[in-house]
């Protein structure tokens, strides 16, 4: 998940953002860094309890949920609002999340009855104040039933979502749709990591999101003469057997690791592997871009398909 850039410590209470927008993913290439707070906001608390192996850390979340008060006190005295959770990477130098107070005295064991954090795993075993206790299935399911969590890695979202809903449920009112929305124009906006592949794989289309990637073309933006000339028509169709051939030629498991979803004004291909895709979408727009090595290979497939 990317190495830690700011220096935090067990018993750190840091703010957790109940305005910004939350469909970014987890929105590491977001910088807040220049982005001002509402100081009137309604902010969730949390304390960090430990910083745990691969940029997980475990946290606690409190009651308290309103504007930054001037003293932990009323955040600390305020109880749980549930049991602790593992989050990744939740802390970055762009600053989502910050840290408001910090706690040199702060003893996760006394403080946070670190003794008594319990996460269970289906493969059999309960993870408990450093221990890990092996457990059968059918004491998996009593501790289940009785209230112990499983262990996850949640997003900084994923916990966003569960504090606006819990308040929500408590009849806090946050409007966060309609706050999200009157400040659009103040968001920082996500870094496309795929700039530049769009950049050089212009016309064709890239688009990614929820483990999925897609390379599209719009029928009839190249070559129209020289599909007339072999007599094709271009369209979506077309594009898939040229890009299905070329991948034959390449060597390519076609059917293992893409899939195709062309219609007739358009040609997509869908791949869960970015790697594979991407390294398919360059080879193949510089293909096609080269007007007469493209010709030649249409030649030939129009009278393959003759």
């Amino acid at each position: 998940m990317g190495r830690r850039t700011v220096e935090v410590n067990p018993g750190d209470i840091f703010t957790i953002p109940l305005f910004l927008p939350s469909n970014w993913g987890d929105d590491y290439d977001v910088d807040y860094s220049k982005y001002k707070f509402h100081t009137d906001d309604i902010y969730g608390f949390g304390r960090l309890i430990e910083i745990q192996t691969g940029n997980v850390d475990l946290v606690e979340v409190f009651h308290y949920a309103g504007q930054i008060p001037k003293s932990p006190e009323i955040i600390l005295n305020s109880g749980r609002m549930f049991a602790p959770e593992h989050v990744g990477h939740p802390y970055t130098g762009r600053g989502r999340w910050q840290a408001v107070f910090n706690d040199p005295r702060y003893d996760m064991w006394q403080d946070s009855d670190y003794e008594n954090i319990s996460f269970l795993s289906s493969a059999g075993h309960m993870w408990k104040g450093k221990e890990t206790i092996p457990i059968s299935a059918r004491r998996y399911d009593e501790l289940k039933r009785a209230g112990v969590p499983d262990w996850v890695m949640n997003s900084r979202i994923d916990l966003e979502k569960r504090i606006r809903s819990t308040l929500e449920a408590w009849g806090i009112a946050l409007h966060y749709e309609q706050v999200v929305k009157e400040r659009k124009h103040e968001f920082p906006k996500p870094r496309d990591p795929d700039k530049k592949l769009k950049e050089t794989i212009a016309p064709f289309h890239w688009i990614s999101g929820q483990g999925k990637y897609t390379l599209s073309l719009d029928a009839g933006l190249l070559h129209g003469d020289l599909f007339t000339k072999h007599d094709m028509l271009g369209n979506g169709y077309d594009w898939e057997k040229i890009a299905s051939a070329f991948m034959e030629k390449q060597g390519m498991d076609v059917y293992r690791k893409f899939r195709f979803d062309c219609e007739a004004d358009t040609f997509s291909l869908t791949s869960s592997s970015k790697k594979l895709l991407k390294e398919f979408s360059l080879s193949f727009h510089e293909f096609v871009m080269d007007t007469e090595v493209f010709e030649e290979f249409l030649r030939g497939l129009s009278g393959r398909f003759a």
